[in-house]
């Protein structure tokens, strides 16, 4: 007790446990929470990530490792690709309710954006124009130097083999280009286009076009010809050789039937010009097959290469086409 009154002094004591194992809870279960909601995000982000950019760019590389391997296989893989796509539009079409075909076609739309998707077809495209310009014999040209990672070098060895080499030529391309002038190379892309389309139908490849003159080539496995030597050069009706023989031969019946029914063909043969400067003018075509072995591979420089064969019977071939005038 002092002179001014009575002095009291309080102490109050609270338990704040529970409240502070609250709170900690609370904190933990929004760690945990933070924990799962970054790590989901990390996920999505991951397989997000692995299917726009990984995979393509994955699948990308795996491409063009085949076309390396098989530069052919491009043009098949365009091929197979443009297939798949007309038939999932056939299938769009196929659709009843126009809502979930708007929907499939949007999606569709909205793939084809992704940059990656266009790379990769810009990979296959870039491979069939290659495939396209070289041909079957520029196929180890390619695939030799898309192993290397310097410049293109044509400078590399040609490659022995035994083929049936075909030499077609347009007769009277001459008068016919100074009636046609510009339309002539319409004219001769559409003999091309038959030319080409059932050569390549019965097993062979079209190799070099010079102005009027086609060069196609029916290429023989060594394998098959070693089976050809021990039948002392016999021909017997089920060996490749004679099944490839066969189809050249078969080819070139084709061709000249299909040149005289095409409908392209026959509106040359009505053609006013070419009438009056050729009576009872038709398209016709010049035909000489040879078989022997030729030097296949790069001829030119690093300014202009084209991948073709080389040897006597190449131009064994072309003067038998020049025989048949």
């Amino acid at each position: 007790m002092t002179e001014e009154g009575f002095h009291i002094e309080g102490i109050a004591i609270y338990d704040l446990r529970k409240n502070g194992k609250l709170i900690a809870s609370l904190s933990i279960g929004a760690t945990i929470f933070v924990c799962i909601v970054l790590a989901s995000g990390a996920l999505l982000f991951s397989s997000e990530a692995n299917r726009l950019v990984i995979e393509p760019i994955e699948q990308m590389i795996e491409k063009v490792n085949r076309i390396t391997a098989n530069p052919l296989e491009a043009a098949q893989e365009e091929e197979a690709e443009a297939l798949i796509l007309e038939r999932i539009r056939r299938d769009q079409l196929k659709l009843e309710a126009g809502g979930a075909r708007w929907w499939r076609k949007k999606k569709v739309r909205k793939e084809e954006k992704f940059e990656t998707v266009i790379l990769e077809q810009t990979i296959i495209k870039i491979g069939a124009l290659l495939a396209l310009g070289f041909g079957e014999a520029g196929s180890k040209i390619i695939a030799e130097n898309m192993k290397k990672s310097g410049d293109v070098d044509p400078m590399i060895p040609g490659y022995r083999l035994h083929a049936i080499f075909g030499f077609c030529d347009i007769r009277r391309f001459t008068d016919t280009t100074e009636v046609l002038k510009e339309g002539v190379m319409l004219f001769t892309n559409e003999v091309g286009e038959i030319v080409h389309g059932i050569t390549n139908q019965f097993s062979g490849a079209a190799n070099k076009n010079i102005g009027d003159a086609f060069l196609l080539v029916w290429k023989f496995q060594e394998t098959d010809l070693d089976e050809l030597e021990k039948l002392d050069g016999t021909l017997l009706p089920a060996t490749p050789v004679a099944s490839i023989a066969d189809m050249s031969v078969v080819s070139f019946i084709k061709i000249i039937g299909q040149i005289k029914k095409s409908r392209k063909m026959q509106k040359y043969a009505q053609h006013r010009g070419l009438n009056q400067r050729m009576k009872n003018y038709e398209v016709k075509m010049g035909l000489g097959l040879h078989f022997g072995w030729s030097i296949e591979g790069a001829i030119g420089s690093y300014y202009k290469i084209d991948a073709s064969y080389l040897s006597p019977n190449v131009n064994m071939a072309s003067r038998l086409e020049s025989a048949t005038k």
